[in-house]
């Protein structure tokens, strides 16, 4: 594949995860969803024993760092309350 493409994939990806990260900000913030369960939920879909090729393994750390990213801003608005 190249270069261009897969950059332009990277950025498509990064797209999605900053509107998912954002969209379930704002349903936590409304007390829709229970935000620490959705990130368990993110951390628990793709354990690393069945994370068994590179694409799974790749699933499985954007799926960790949604939830961390999730986890932070959630810390983040507790402190400026």
């Amino acid at each position: 594949m190249k270069s261009t493409t897969l950059e332009e994939l990277a950025g498509r990806v990064d797209g999605v995860a900053q509107a998912l990260l954002r969209l379930t900000a704002q349903l936590e913030v409304a007390g829709v969803i229970h935000g620490p369960q959705v990130c368990e939920s993110w951390r628990q879909a793709r354990p690393e024993s069945l994370a068994v090729d590179k694409p799974l393994q790749a699933s499985r750390k954007v799926l960790m760092q949604l939830a961390e990213q999730l986890d932070a801003a959630r810390s983040n608005r507790e402190k400026h309350r």
